[in-house]
């Protein structure tokens, strides 16, 4: 593999299970997945909010991430592996309006906020690195990456006329495996588009065996230059975290 990204100090992330058990109700749409790298917007403000908890209850430090668990409650940041629309069914651009493609369902309207200080996972433009993509539950299924067009406001509701026309990265059913940061994960390997500071991925997961898909933002910065799996990572401009490449 030739990019990881390490998150330091996960704390007590051994104790979700219970977490889960305790916090979040039965539901059959709970246990699915999203990009632990590069993170999702869910996943970035889970991870803060467990350390800045010492373990404990969420408490994030992150202030987007904090005023996204004010809004919407706890529910979004335990669940941050199911943001998704059961009976999509294909249909992205009519069951997703604009300014909710971070969060399309009301459990996670606290992550549509439009605003630039989301924790950011730094990336090296045209860099070719491994994406991986969490499995709480597998499903067979396409994912597709979009990207923020240059010059989009991140000040306004992210809508579809924000991303590039065509995604940048597209794959089928990619190999999957143990070990990863919070358990089975899928990965691939892509290439970055050429971009340049603040930016959005917008990543789909369509299921081929259901109408169910997941919608899922990972807010970036893109450095300038070629980049190889040696070179290192990043720190999220928000919160400190650190992030290392191997």
């Amino acid at each position: 593999m030739r990019s990881r990204r390490r998150l330091t100090a996960l704390g007590a992330l051994a104790g979700l299970a219970g977490a889960l058990a305790v916090v979040v109700p039965a539901s059959p749409a709970l246990a699915h997945g999203g990009f632990t790298y590069p993170a999702t917007r869910t996943y970035a403000c889970y991870v803060d909010a467990r350390e800045g908890s010492g373990g404990g209850d969420l408490q994030p430090t992150n202030p987007a991430c904090a005023d996204a668990l004010e809004q919407g409650g706890s529910y979004p940041f335990w669940n941050w592996f199911g943001n998704l629309i059961s009976n999509a069914n294909g249909q992205h651009r009519d069951v997703v309006p604009d300014g909710k493609l971070c969060g399309p369902t009301q459990q996670f309207d606290g992550f549509t906020q439009a605003r630039s200080d989301w924790p950011t996972t730094t990336l090296r433009s045209g860099a070719d690195i491994t994406f991986l993509h969490n499995a709480w539950a597998q499903h067979p299924g396409r994912f597709d990456q979009y990207i923020t067009k240059d010059g989009w406001d991140p000040s306004q509701p992210l809508t579809w006329d924000d991303l590039e026309p065509e995604p940048f990265d597209t794959v089928t059913d990619p190999p999957l495996r143990g070990g990863g940061e919070q358990g089975a994960e899928y990965y691939w390997d892509t290439t970055l588009p050429e971009k340049s500071g603040y930016h959005v991925i917008y990543s789909i997961w369509t299921r081929s065996d259901s109408p169910e898909a997941f919608y899922n933002c990972s807010d970036v910065i893109f450095t300038g230059g070629a980049q190889t799996a040696e070179d290192g990572g990043g720190t999220t401009a928000a919160t400190g975290a650190q992030y290392a490449l191997r």
